[in-house]
């Protein structure tokens, strides 16, 4: 879904040209790809004009690049290293990188970490599964949280007025035939995800994938991740879902305490 940014002005400490550049990069990353530069003033709400000085200088810096074939827009390497930077510095990847790998080669499947932000899922590390038949995933992709096992252990564990915020009213977008649109059908949804400790999304964010997720807490207490494994469908099937499950929960117990947790 395309997002449409406000247009940005400097308010008390800002500078507006860099705003403005942010914005670019940002909706830039929201487009997945490459991006002609009259959508991007649509979306940023800037001139055409200002948008091509602005992305010259992007360019020029490595941080945005040009098609010489189209003539259309992408985000550049040097946005990827600082990605890898501001991933490099992060405690939580860096305990969780072995247990993702020994999560997916135990499983044979994709093992994620995934953590909340800005009201949606944010996957910030995998490893792939060893076989050809796997569900796509990859870093930095943006799930919701109201039909997926990652969200939902998000979602289940924060204070109602927190939830409510983050969820909304509903009725939520239909992206497979068995996603949840209803507000109070997800919410009893979270209650049994606390009850059991776990996640599951049987074909609830795409035909074909299913996914297991559990919490991952920090010495607070506080969840601070989820930890997951997707597949398709004819290999997750409900029982081998039953059977991965307590080694979902004694990965999630590990991490957890490797972060300091000592409850129960």
């Amino acid at each position: 879904m395309t997002k449409l940014r406000p247009r940005t002005h400097a308010g008390s400490g800002t500078v507006q040209s860099i705003q403005r550049a942010l914005s670019l990069l940002e909706a830039l990353e929201d487009s997945r790809g490459e991006v002609g530069i009259a959508e991007l003033s649509k979306r940023v709400r800037l001139h055409v004009s200002t948008v091509h000085r602005i992305l010259a200088t992007l360019v020029a810096r490595g941080y945005a690049r040009q098609s010489p074939e189209t003539g259309r827009y992408a985000l550049g390497a040097k946005a990827l290293h600082l990605a890898e930077s501001y991933l490099g510095q992060m405690d939580l990847r860096r305990v969780v990188r072995p247990v993702l790998e020994r999560l997916s080669q135990e499983t044979g499947e994709t093992a994620n970490l995934v953590i909340l932000d800005r009201r949606e899922a944010l996957y910030l590390d995998k490893v792939e599964s060893p076989q050809s038949l796997r569900i796509f995933s990859r870093i930095g992709r943006r799930a919701p949280l109201y039909c997926t096992a990652v969200g939902k252990v998000l979602l289940a564990f924060r204070p109602k007025a927190q939830v409510d915020a983050l969820l909304g009213r509903g009725p939520f977008e239909r992206l497979a035939r068995h996603t949840i649109t209803s507000a109070t059908q997800v919410r009893r949804e979270l209650e049994k995800v606390r009850d059991q400790g776990f996640a599951l999304d049987r074909e609830e964010c795409e035909e074909g994938a299913c996914c297991i997720a559990v919490p991952i807490r920090n010495a607070q207490g506080d969840v601070e991740a989820a930890l997951g494994i997707s597949a398709p469908t004819t290999r997750l099937t409900p029982r081998r879902m039953e059977e991965l499950i307590p080694t979902m929960l004694r990965t999630g117990r590990e991490v957890s305490a490797q972060l300091g947790f000592s409850g129960p």
